[in-house]
């Protein structure tokens, strides 16, 4: 019976360290440190993009701190986008992307990175959260701020 509470102790941890992107291996083989899909812009927002505009595509865990661990800035975005995130995006030197993780996408009105402001637009993906190493990450823009 100890056993089995030891066993079920080990896989209990072992999942929250892949949730939280500790575990290595979780990642599909080949596909470690990368996050890719589309951007698109709901049509009742469409009117509201600007060539000024930024589009932010950023990675952060589920859990904790709302600082991005990654991030791909896209000047003068052209709907539909395409993406592609690496460990290169990273925010932190010496991190990588594993694990599980949000993807969501931020049009900046004024360019800046941070928190989103009156008149930014937003998306996530509806599979949130989704694992490293996911290629079609599709995220809809359909919140004003």
């Amino acid at each position: 019976m100890k056993v089995i509470g030891m066993a079920g102790g080990v896989i209990a941890l072992a999942g929250i360290a892949a949730w939280l992107g500790l575990a290595h291996g979780c990642e599909k083989p080949g596909e470690h440190g990368i996050i890719a899909g589309r951007v698109t812009i709901a049509s009742e927002l469409a009117s509201k993009v600007r060539p000024t505009d930024v589009l932010f595509v950023i990675v952060r865990r589920p859990q904790g701190m709302p600082r991005p661990i990654a991030v791909k800035r896209i000047d003068r975005p052209q709907f539909p986008v395409s993406f592609e995130l690496t460990n290169e995006d990273v925010m932190v030197e010496g991190s990588e992307l594993r694990g599980m993780v949000n993807v969501l996408a931020r049009l900046d009105k004024d360019g800046q990175a941070g928190p989103p402001q009156p008149g930014d637009l937003e998306g996530q993906f509806e599979k949130n959260p989704t694992l490293v190493g996911s290629k079609e990450v599709e995220i809809t823009i359909d919140k004003a701020y």
